[in-house]
């Protein structure tokens, strides 16, 4: 921990360091136009530095900067920066003369510098310069020894591009479960950094994971989705699960003994037992064709998919927003939420799947890609996934 908090301490002074030489390099250009000019031997400004862990109001207050022209400086800056919205992760700069005059003010928020500037009236001008951005790429692999977490940080992996990396695998991988002392991973990422070195937009360009549980998988983007050395997307057609659960509580079966009716019958879904109010989500794309309460079912939602395919969501306590007959809904987009209407003896998600009309066990569906890609697509994610380390 205290090596975390030293590290964090000094990239914080690192960004303020980088803060000032970029302030600095604009005011260098400003008094290119006059001004204040300093005697020969004597220190041209006076530049403080720092970040946001107070208003700019109080700041500008505490170096000395009267009512007058503090009132000035915040009109200037009104018009295109929400001053209330400033935070740490802003930088400032104000700059003196060698008489201790208010010269310049330069504040960098979201990849932009606004530099006020006094005018010969008293009042303030203000323009806007994009921070100077550098794109870069890196490459990072190693094998696992305690957690993925653990290996890809000693590795000098950012925990965003650690996170994005779960992320694209999450249809194929659980992190959770499936993870060995000895797995292998690498991957390769494009970024974009600030002058303090912020890292900024990361984004995976191929990835590996070569797993005791889980075999090869690989992974490449095209078009902003990413695909395997075989063209076949990462995307699922379908999520593991509709929601999260602490357990099923009844499984596909052609004779199972109800709970409340206290005889058997077949359940041709699965019963996901959760806590009332837990959010239930659309497995696949699909459009909604029922949305109501459904006798035995409860509050019912059904949902039609490509192929074929339609799910069903039972025993809702509520449905989500605008939740309609013929209303389009993503992958993952949130369609009601647990409860016990209906026939039911406690809070639990009946959930089913069918194609044209046949009942399917849902744990039993194998891997369905979402799409693939052919020719030279193919051919670049198979490049690009090779160039791994």
């Amino acid at each position: 921990m205290m090596i975390n908090r030293e590290r964090t301490r000094w990239l914080a002074l690192a960004g303020v360091f980088a803060a000032a030489l970029g302030a600095i390099a604009i005011i260098t250009l400003l008094a290119g136009r006059g001004g204040d000019m300093p005697r020969p031997g004597a220190r041209p400004f006076r530049v403080v530095t720092g970040t946001f862990t107070a208003s700019l109001d109080l700041l500008l207050k505490n170096e000395g900067i009267g009512d007058a022209q503090r009132s000035r400086v915040v009109k200037a800056l009104a018009s295109k920066i929400n001053l209330r919205r400033l935070r740490p992760d802003d930088s400032y700069s104000i700059v003196f003369s060698t008489s201790g005059i208010l010269k310049y003010l330069v504040i960098t928020k979201e990849l932009n510098n606004y530099v006020i500037t006094p005018a010969t009236s008293g009042v303030f001008s203000l323009s806007v310069q994009p921070v100077a951005i550098r794109t870069s790429s890196s490459l990072a692999g190693g094998k696992i020894t305690s957690s993925l977490w653990e290996s890809m940080s000693a590795a000098g992996v950012p925990p965003a591009v650690i996170l994005d990396y779960t992320d694209v695998f999450s249809w194929a991988v659980d992190f959770l479960t499936e993870v060995r002392n000895g797995d292998r991973w690498s991957l390769a990422w494009d970024y974009s950094s600030d002058p303090s070195g912020k890292i900024i937009a990361p984004k995976i360009t191929a990835a590996l994971y070569d797993g005791k549980e889980t075999g090869r998988k690989t992974a490449a983007v095209y078009q902003g989705a990413y695909y395997d050395d075989r063209g076949e997307s990462l995307r699922s057609m379908f999520l593991r699960a509709p929601l999260h659960y602490r357990r099923i509580s009844s499984y596909f079966t052609n004779r199972r003994f109800h709970p409340v009716l206290k005889y058997f019958r077949p359940h041709l879904g699965i019963d996901y037992a959760a806590q009332s109010g837990t959010p239930v989500s659309a497995v696949a794309d699909g459009v909604v064709t029922f949305a109501g309460w459904k006798g035995g079912n409860g509050r019912l939602v059904i949902l039609r998919h490509s192929a074929g395919y339609e799910t069903t969501y039972g025993h809702l306590s509520r449905y989500a927003r605008n939740i309609a007959r013929g209303r389009r809904v993503s992958q993952g987009d949130v369609v009601g939420y647990v409860g016990s209407s209906g026939l039911s003896s406690g809070p639990h998600l009946d959930f089913r799947l069918k194609q044209n009309g046949r009942p399917l066990n849902f744990l039993k569906i194998k891997y369905r890609s979402s799409g693939s890609v052919s020719g030279k697509a193919k051919e670049a994610v198979a490049a690009a996934i090779k160039a791994l380390p």
